[in-house]
């Protein structure tokens, strides 16, 4: 997972954390009736109030004069905290010094928090890039999270210091305090460890299988993918994008983690469409279309349009897949695993277009030279 990913989801999480205690409160009563008035403010969170404070919030981080709240980050806060509640247990008083023990009741927050830094992976290998997420785009990912997900009630344990002032009892608000009143989700998402590389290559491949021809020729970046020259390279993008889609599948053989070096392998098969069978039959095509009068009369932009025509045909017509076998490296930097994608993978994706390409050029037959021979 990407370092950005991990360090945006995480800013969201603790501007979320910070909110509750940005309202301020004491008691002049005892330090049970500041902790109580404290933790109903989180319990009764309304729309206004969360409106109010991540504008402000948005403000202060983009340097910006307005900030545009949208309805999806309020929804998100208030499914976040929807299941919250606590009960105090009991509480001790030194001095100016008290403390009050208290159980915290909420989702289960280490399987929301990795759902999370996965749906982050997810949309930064998919058609949609993270890199642009706006603060309510970051609050709209959790919110659907939280919407297609069900999480267990997890019951944790909090103590809140709080110191008496000349207003009362007032909160001390800690890092420590703030991780509490979310179950330890900020824990959790800071454990580089918690989503594991056979994870991530799940869900990037799952990603992949599910991608429809026009987001596999944005993923690729295709255009004019096989160097054909004619106007009519987008049927050929087109076809090969279409076959991406139909055959892509994979098995993950092996995975090997090494914490101690920070780094780990994933070995896996990746089908697709057999790019040599493909390459084969385009062979046969051309050759045929050389051996023809046509040919003898084309220009070189109808050759270009004819034989890209062909590839596009080789394509459409091709039912055949291969196996490739691809070693998959992670590093992992201190917050997350890194998942490195080199030209082998790419190589995988595309039916083992090297070798493919390679046998064909061995094989093959220039147009122009069988024009040749032919008129001869």
């Amino acid at each position: 997972m990407n370092r950005k990913y991990f360090s945006a989801s995480l800013l969201l999480i603790l501007l979320l954390l910070v909110m509750p205690f940005s309202l301020g409160g004491c008691s002049k009563d005892s330090p049970k009736r500041a902790v109580k008035k404290e933790l109903n403010l989180i319990k009764e969170l309304d729309e206004s109030t969360i409106k109010a404070f991540v504008s402000y919030e948005d403000m202060m981080s983009s340097h910006s004069s307005s900030s545009d709240v949208g309805i999806e980050t309020t929804e998100a806060v208030k499914r976040f905290f929807q299941n919250f509640d606590y009960k105090i247990k009991s509480s001790s008083v030194e001095d100016k010094k008290a403390t009050v023990h208290v159980e915290i009741t909420n989702l289960d927050m280490r399987a929301l928090a990795k759902d999370i830094c996965l749906a982050l992976v997810k949309k930064g290998t998919g058609s949609g890039s993270s890199e642009n997420m706006t603060l309510n785009s970051y609050f709209a990912l959790l919110g659907d999270v939280l919407s297609e997900n069900t999480y267990d009630l997890v019951t944790t344990e909090a103590d809140i210091k709080l110191l008496k002032t000349e207003d009362g009892w007032m909160l001390q608000n800690t890092d420590q305090l703030e991780d509490d009143l979310v179950s330890g989700f900020i824990t959790y998402l800071k454990d580089p460890y918690l989503v594991t590389p056979e994870e991530i290559i799940n869900v990037v491949m799952e990603g992949l299988k599910e991608k429809s021809p026009d987001q596999w020729k944005s993923y690729l970046n295709m255009h004019d993918i096989f160097s054909t020259y004619s106007k009519d390279y987008e049927k050929v993008d087109h076809a090969l994008a279409e076959q991406l889609s139909k055959c892509i599948s994979y098995k993950i053989l092996s995975v090997q983690e090494d914490q101690a070096e920070k780094s780990a392998t994933a070995t896996l098969s990746i089908t697709s469409l057999d790019m040599e069978r493909v390459l084969k039959h385009y062979q046969d095509l051309l050759i045929h279309y050389a051996a023809t009068s046509k040919s003898l009369r084309a220009s070189s932009s109808e050759l270009a349009d004819e034989t890209a025509a062909l590839l596009a045909q080789a394509l459409t017509e091709n039912t055949d897949t291969t196996d490739t076998e691809v070693t998959i490296h992670f590093t992992n930097n201190g917050s997350s695993w890194e998942i490195q994608l080199n030209e082998d993978f790419t190589n995988a994706l595309l039916g083992n277009a090297g070798a493919a390409i390679q046998a064909f050029q061995n094989g093959s037959v220039d147009v122009s030279d069988s024009v040749s021979d032919t008129e001869q």
